[in-house]
């Protein structure tokens, strides 16, 4: 007979194996069950990323296609033609036609029965198959020719609308063997709609619509989405289900796992064109978005299978988790912190200006100064803190606004002594009050800045305030511009407190600020600035050295 202890001991160790045992199989089976939740979960979120995307597109779509008829032919524009001085509306069409692709040509008709009163507005590179005669290149995009044999049939089915006094007319044409939809805008003399005063409306190819514009179109939506990034594959099938237009530039085989959107090849609004006339009939087209080599699915199925094959994986999964799950308390926490301290300082940046804006209104109001000066500093002290409010409420504007994907900016010239002349007028007062020197060095004959006149002002403002705020005894502002090849290049320069060379990479981040900042600032103004730059297709650069001052470079596309 063996020693008791033996036995124990023996007991002990079968109890520790089947333990051990137990253990492994728990874990295997709550690691199987994890790996099929996260591939469940990888699913729903690489199908919800595919139906956002076909949101996306759908309504890029719906708003591209409706923006003629809704922005440019209610211009009041349109009401000055006449057939004598077609040459006016050039520049109308133009901006049109440089915005919009899809329309082939304009036309306007005053209304008389006569063929010489109808007048088409071409693509000086994009001629009209049905156009008689000759065309000669032109270096304006707009090539205006009068209404030939094609206006008739034009002209009737427009008087056919206009006999039931309908305010729009919408119809499809075969000219010369080619479909187009013709969109119309009718306006009356009388308030009855029974005399025709003018018809104004666009052509739309349906053949080129179809071989060019969903392609450029959804080009453009793919990189919006970051489609490509995201293993997403958007694309246009016709209504006998042939591929039109895609990311990958060839018909996607179709999986599983796909969003599916419908929509009517209509140039206009279905619902403001209903309310005068029957809907035109049209097929339906689609957008399908499919999930190709998700990366997000691709893991979850590599991870699945590996811990299938090695049970013991699953303890190191659940390892994984849960670092992951520390790390996203983590970034919650610490996004909750920063959220936090974004409201209490704009609170405070807001609240400041308020408060002494009403402490002078309420000691002008009350007479208790005399005197031209003290009146005048108190006019500066609201004229400071009301740009202060000012500033503050643009960069929460622009914050809001930046991430718009239908916010277009205004480009046009900008020539940078006018700009700067005015940017230093503006601030004038503050720099008076505040003892600044502000010093511009920008040579004749540079060349003008291409750009958003408004976003550029929102941009330097944020730079010159920053250089107004971060000074401390040496105070001195010098703006100087450079030319280079294609690009105009200004160099905002301050002697202030500087900034430490390892927060440099951080202070284009939203809500960033730096631990030598004094108090005050929401945190926005160089992220603004630096969005602005890289969507004029420019760049921005800061360069800093702590006590000696801070030097911001911004780049733009000169003209």
């Amino acid at each position: 007979m063996r020693p008791i202890s033996s036995v124990l001991k023996g007991k002990i160790a079968v109890g520790l194996a089947v333990g051990i045992c137990i253990s492994v199989a728990l874990m295997s089976w709550f690691g199987y069950y994890a790996v099929v939740e996260w591939r469940r979960s990888s699913l729903e979120v690489a199908d919800r990323r595919a139906s956002e995307a076909a949101d996306l597109l759908l309504e890029a779509l719906r708003r591209d296609m409706q923006g003629v008829q809704q922005s440019v032919l209610p211009s009041p524009q349109w009401r000055d033609f006449t057939a004598e001085r077609p040459y006016e509306l050039s520049n109308l069409v133009a901006s049109t036609f440089a915005r919009y692709p899809y329309p082939e040509s304009f036309f306007a008709w005053k209304g008389e029965r006569d063929s010489d009163a109808f007048v088409f507005f071409n693509r000086s590179n994009r001629p009209p198959g049905w156009l008689s005669g000759d065309v000669q290149p032109a270096r304006f995009p707009v090539t205006i020719v009068p209404g030939d044999g094609h206006s008739s049939e034009l002209r009737r089915r427009i008087l056919q609308d206009a006999g039931r006094g309908r305010r729009f007319s919408a119809f499809e044409l075969n000219l010369d063997g080619v479909a187009y939809q013709i969109i119309t805008q009718l306006t009356y003399q009388d308030p009855f709609h029974e005399r025709l005063a003018e018809a104004v409306g666009f052509m739309v190819n349906l053949s080129w619509v179809s071989e060019h514009y969903f392609k450029d179109l959804t080009r453009q939506v793919a990189q919006i989405g970051d489609g490509a990034q995201t293993g997403l594959n958007l694309t246009v099938i016709d209504p006998q289900g042939e591929y039109v237009a895609g990311l990958t530039g060839a018909a996607p085989e179709r999986p599983a796992l796909t969003s599916h959107r419908s929509f009517a090849l209509m140039f206009f609004d279905p619902l403001v064109i209903t309310l005068d006339q029957q809907p035109l009939k049209r097929p339906l087209w689609s957008i399908e978005v499919t999930a190709v080599n998700d990366p997000t699915l691709a893991q979850a199925i590599s991870g699945a299978n590996r811990t299938l094959v090695v049970g013991g994986l699953a303890a190191l999964a659940l390892a994984i988790g849960l670092v992951l799950t520390i790390r996203a308390e983590r970034t919650y926490a610490k996004l909750a912190e920063l959220r936090s301290d974004f409201v209490s300082t704009v609170t405070h940046e807001l609240k400041t200006p308020i408060a002494t804006i009403r402490a002078a209104a309420e000691t002008l109001s009350g007479g208790r100064i005399t005197g031209i000066d003290t009146y005048q500093e108190y006019g500066r002290l609201v004229t400071v803190e009301a740009k202060r409010l000012t500033r503050l409420v643009e960069n929460l504007l622009a914050y809001s606004r930046i991430a718009d994907v239908a916010d277009v900016y205004t480009f046009e010239p900008v020539d940078p002594a006018e700009f700067f002349e005015d940017l230093q007028r503006d601030f004038q007062s503050q720099l008076r009050e505040m003892r600044f020197e502000f010093r511009t060095d920008i040579p004749s004959g540079i060349s003008p800045m291409r750009g958003d006149r408004l976003a550029l002002r929102l941009l330097f403002d944020n730079l010159i305030d920053n250089a107004l705020r971060y000074s401390e005894q040496s105070r001195s502002v010098h703006v100087r511009a450079y030319q280079d090849a294609n690009s105009v290049r200004i160099e905002v320069t301050d002697s202030g407190i500087g900034i430490p060379e390892e927060e440099i990479s951080n202070v284009t981040k939203r809500f960033v600020r730096g631990r030598r900042s004094p108090s005050g600032g929401s945190g926005l103004g160089l992220a603004i600035a630096a969005r602005i730059a890289a969507d004029h297709l420019g760049a921005l650069d800061v360069r800093s050295v702590v006590s000696k001052g801070t030097t911001v470079t911004v780049t733009l596309p000169s003209m």
